[in-house]
């Protein structure tokens, strides 16, 4: 049996605080491997842009270990400089530059000699969709393209480790489409990827594991599918679509028993959207949808109301906060 390669990220204990008096950051361990990403979500001043930044080697950790492909920050901060990228939320753009004088710029800033900047900067243009944009002044780039732009110029030196700082944020919905696609596209070639974001629908079906802080602690961490299935067990919140013979639905609804916790009807065109929140997870699901067939309503859609990663965040956070 092969011995399973160690994470390109590996965090542990990780604490910061900015005055010796109040934790930034405690006690924060996660680790991600080639070709995956980590989502770390949790509410503004949850303490994720804090932990992106130490990641980062921007500010210096108060305590706990870093390593990145098996390098220790606190012993070669350079060497995992190189193998590290990161962009903030807000970061530079130059607006009197092109794209492809942008990256050449920060391709020098790392020191890729000149023929390999032209190849690299070719290659990112392509892959982040912005080639026919490589002539351009950055200042007539739409928000998604000056996003994607950042995301190459993160690239540049070719890290092993991408940090994205709420990458989607102010991006319309086509935009932020564009944007799953580039990072699915990265994932593929085998970066080791943390997104941090508090808008989890980007995340949902892209992320492998995720990591839920709350006030500056990892309330929860590990892959998606675990916990989802054990915040599943907890409760699930499901949407159906009734046609024909709402009546009977409802009287169905009212006989389903305790694992039905809450019902909310709306008129929707010929029947009504109705959303359950049941224990019991899929079974229960299963069982009620079986119970309304066979009294004969009609349904037309079965769906939940959250991705896998918003039910792992509300089960985690009202655990938290109870």
């Amino acid at each position: 049996m092969s011995t399973p390669a160690p994470p390109l990220l590996d965090v542990q204990h990780l604490c910061l605080s900015y005055d010796g008096v109040r934790d930034a950051v405690k006690d924060v361990s996660f680790s991600v491997a080639a070709g995956s990403i980590f989502a770390l979500v949790g509410p503004n001043g949850a303490g994720k842009t804090s932990t992106l930044r130490m990641l980062a080697t921007l500010t210096e950790p108060g305590g706990g270990t870093l390593r990145v492909d098996g390098l220790d920050v606190a012993r070669d901060r350079e060497g995992v400089r190189r193998r590290v990228g990161y962009l903030p939320d807000n970061f530079a753009l130059y607006d009197q530059m092109t794209p492809v004088d942008y990256l050449d710029f920060f391709a020098r800033c790392h020191g890729v000699p000149a023929p390999e900047r032209a190849r690299r900067a070719d290659r990112l243009l392509e892959e982040l969709d912005l080639t026919q944009k490589r002539s351009s002044p950055i200042r007539a780039l739409s928000r998604g393209m000056r996003q994607r732009l950042g995301i190459a110029k993160t690239l540049v030196h070719e890290p092993k480790v991408l940090l994205l700082d709420e990458p989607a944020s102010a991006l319309d919905p086509a935009a932020r489409g564009k944007l799953r696609e580039v990072l699915a596209g990265l994932k593929r070639r085998g970066l080791a990827i943390v997104i941090s974001s508090h808008i989890l629908p980007d995340l949902a079906g892209l992320a492998d594991a995720v990591g839920i802080m709350e006030g500056g602690r990892m309330i929860r961490a590990g892959a998606i599918d675990a916990i989802a299935r054990s915040a599943q067990q907890a409760r699930t919140v499901y949407c159906l679509d009734v046609g024909a013979h709402v009546d009977r639905a409802a009287r169905v609804l009212d006989d389903f028993g305790p694992r039905l916790v809450r019902v909310e009807h709306a008129p929707i065109d010929g029947g009504a959207r109705i959303e359950v929140e049941l224990l019991g997870g899929d079974e229960a699901v299963a069982d009620l949808v079986e119970a309304l067939v066979l009294r004969g309503v009609r349904l037309h859609r079965v769906a939940p109301r959250e991705s896998a990663l918003e039910a792992v965040y509300r089960a985690s956070a009202s655990g938290a906060v109870a």
